[in-house]
């Protein structure tokens, strides 16, 4: 993270697996690998002892150009969840990361991604 705790480059990247949501087809979801102190980015407390991940899950939408973060905390007894408004400099920096994964993986602009899996019927959990 920067000095104003902002995720860098280093902090995230996206899973090869991406998905369209073809009811909507406009938004690509994706999954971020975590590669930052979960602790210090959220202010919660997640024991190392303690058998708790952190999934985080991005909703890109690149004919607006908008992106929603929601955050699943993973524990032996259950999850919990909350929504990650990122700051516009993140914000940029996860749909740069989403645009460069989509273009190695498939050689594709994300809107043109959105496209293609529309086209072709492919529905939530079938791209891969």
């Amino acid at each position: 993270m920067n000095t104003n705790g902002e995720f860098t480059k280093g902090d995230l990247d996206v899973e090869h697996d991406m998905d369209v949501d073809c009811y909507i087809g406009e938004e690509i979801l994706v999954s971020f690998e975590c590669w930052f102190d979960v602790n210090s980015k959220f202010n919660i407390n997640i024991s190392h002892d303690e058998d708790t991940w952190l999934n985080m899950y991005g909703r890109y939408n690149p004919y607006e150009d908008t992106l929603s973060v929601e955050c699943e905390i993973d524990r032996d007894d259950g999850s919990s969840y909350f929504d990650y408004i990122p700051t516009n400099a993140e914000s940029q920096l996860m749909k740069d990361l989403i645009t460069a994964k989509i273009h190695e993986a498939y050689h594709q602009t994300p809107k043109e991604f959105c496209e293609d899996a529309f086209d072709n019927g492919i529905g939530i959990g079938e791209m891969q």
